[in-house]
């Protein structure tokens, strides 16, 4: 038996025997002639187009499948990877210039683009290297005249995809015959092909170092997709520990989905708002799916990725309304752009500074390049004519970064106004507190806006001085440092003070966990990861408002985040043993 360590892209608990996909292609380095050249390239442009009619024959067979429109989506972002600059007339000018032959022209495009993905820090935006290396290795094997998707066309009934790299379209087709999960070497937490993975229901275990190694076709394996192991050729006594796992965890998905349409309210007639966080507008059926009410956080960055020029304002309306229309009605947060620091697409030029985290970024940028921000808010206030519509401004540190934003905000509805254009005059405006700052002037800011909303994720690191990512550091980095605990207070206090409606939609919104701590600081509006929101529906369900208050003071008389996860996560695993127990936690039990 091996247990190997990965990432959990897509929760749950899977048995099956391993079915191996197509290996990275191998390709070695060849040149060609001068008199060649045309000729070679000539090949590449016909596997370009034949690559194409591949990925557009597995959209054709979705689209006949009811439920699947985001996955045909993303598949549609995989066909415009096709003609990308980046890898395209990289490949072409090494054909040209170079005279390699196209197989090696497109193999060193991937690696130098892969290179500046590597660099890097934000795991979401690394994420989307594993999209253009898909596409590059789809590319490659039509060169090199593999044929694609047999293996997992025709992969048995219940079995375990491995790959090195597994591609939406591969993790469509294998929904469809069936497969019990996937388990690969590359990939991320964000790619497309674990959105497809949650979507299906289907456990995905991502960045299985040596995977292909050490396993073969027709061995057992076991994935473990809330831990992020992967157990090859277990023992009976492991085989008998996971079958226990994964029926309590069927137990646990079935209660839970049971519940899904009914109200976040507590015992005692308390509401909560749950809503979601998403990226991408193939995550928000997955979302709706889950039970969000909203979309309380809608990331905006994702246009602006894997491309050279900056999106245009109809681009902008376009995606937004649509993301309007998947949601059907339900509310959608649309956070303005957050670039800077280590999110640097290439149409992004910012200068990087000594402290990149604490320089020209988000609403910092969006004021300095005011073309930009324009172009975004005409898109925003445009698309809000079309449904209910909300925009956040990240990373206010006082008054006057908003009263600037909200002076632009007035110009570009006057500039739609006198052109004729239709828009939504009357849009809420919110504030996300995620500086030190904000939160000592919340009750500032609450007055010039229409709402807040908590980004715990900055607002942590940067109260502690602590960056999660430093493995250094990453030991100072805790939601229940009674300095958070604190700052929440005031800021839940300072927005009550002004009538203004106050969410929060950073990681900790969506930790079961911290549940009765956010509850018992007053807060009704949490916005997580679609997937959590039925455990976190399932306890506000079974809480009285009066237990969470309870544990709140006790924790605020404590002086150090030790003591208080020890009494905030034994109370919470002896009170909703149901709930937690399900091996994704190794938290204290108190």
């Amino acid at each position: 038996m091996h247990r190997l360590t990965g990432v959990g892209a897509s929760p749950g608990i899977a048995i099956g025997v391993a079915h191996v996909l197509a290996s990275r292609v191998e390709i070695h380095e060849r040149r060609i002639a001068v008199l060649e050249v045309d000729a070679e390239i000539a090949r590449f442009e016909q596997a370009l187009r034949d690559t194409d009619e591949q990925l557009a024959r597995i959209q054709a067979q979705l689209a006949a499948t009811e439920g699947d429109d985001h996955q045909y989506r993303i598949l549609e972002a995989h066909r415009l990877m096709l003609s990308d600059v980046h890898l395209v007339e990289r490949a072409r000018r090494m054909i040209r210039d170079e005279q390699t032959a196209a197989e090696w022209a497109v193999r060193k495009a991937l690696d130098q683009i892969q290179a500046v993905f590597d660099k890097i820090e934000d795991p979401y935006f690394r994420d989307r290297k594993s999209d253009v290396a898909l596409v590059g290795e789809r590319l490659l094997r039509t060169l090199v005249g593999r044929r694609e998707h047999a293996s997992a066309e025709h992969a048995p009934k219940g079995c375990i995809a491995v790959a090195h790299e597994l591609s939406p379209a591969d993790a469509a087709q294998l929904g469809r015959a069936d497969a019990a999960g996937f388990c690969t070497e590359g990939g991320g937490r964000t790619s497309h092909t674990a959105i497809v993975a949650r979507a299906l229901g289907l456990p995905y275990v991502v960045g299985v170092e040596g995977l292909g190694h050490q396993v073969w076709s027709g061995m057992t394996v076991v994935i473990d997709g809330f831990r992020g192991e992967v157990i090859l050729d277990p023992d009976e006594e492991a085989l008998r520990r996971y079958q226990a796992r994964a029926a309590v965890h069927g137990a646990r998905s079935q209660r839970l989905a049971a519940i899904r349409d009914l109200r976040a309210q507590t015992q005692d007639g308390s509401v909560v708002h749950l809503s979601a966080n998403v990226e991408m507008l193939e995550e928000i059926p997955i979302a709706v799916d889950l039970g969000a009410e909203s979309v309380g956080l809608f990331r905006t960055e994702f246009l602006y990725l894997e491309r050279n020029e900056l999106p245009t304002e109809e681009e902008q309306y376009a995606h937004a309304v649509a993301a309007l229309h998947s949601a059907a009605g339900r509310p959608i947060t649309f956070r303005t752009l957050d670039l800077g620091g280590d999110k640097l697409p290439p149409s992004v030029r910012i200068p990087l500074g000594t402290n990149p985290a604490m320089g020209l970024r988000s609403i910092r940028y969006s004021l300095k390049r005011t073309d930009v921000f324009r172009t975004q808010l005409r898109a925003l206030y445009r698309a809000a004519a079309e449904g209910p519509t909300q925009i956040l401004l990240p990373l206010i540190s006082g008054v006057a970064e908003l009263r600037a934003a909200k002076d632009l905000c007035a110009a570009v509805r006057d500039e739609l106004r006198r052109q004729n254009v239709r828009y939504a005059e009357q849009v809420p405006l919110g504030v996300m507190v995620e500086t030190p700052s904000a939160a000592l002037i919340t009750d500032l800011l609450a007055a010039e806006c229409d709402f807040l909303s908590i980004g715990t994720n900055d607002l942590i690191q940067y109260a502690l001085a602590a960056d999660r990512e430093d493995e250094h550091v990453g030991y100072l980095y805790h939601p229940l440092h009674p300095a958070i605990l604190r700052a929440l207070r005031q800021i839940v206090v300072g927005a009550e003070r002004m009538g203004k409606p106050v969410a929060m939609c950073g990681d900790m919104a969506g930790d079961p966990m911290l549940a009765w701590v956010l509850i018992g600081l007053g807060l009704r509006n949490l916005s997580m990861a679609p997937r959590q929101i039925p455990v976190v529906k399932s306890i506000i369900r079974s809480t009285e408002i009066a237990d969470a208050e309870r544990l709140l003071a006790q924790a605020l008389t404590m002086s150090t985040e030790t003591e208080i996860e020890e009494l905030v996560y034994g109370a919470m695993n002896r009170r909703f043993a149901l709930e937690l127990n399900d091996g994704e936690d190794d938290r204290p039990t108190g």
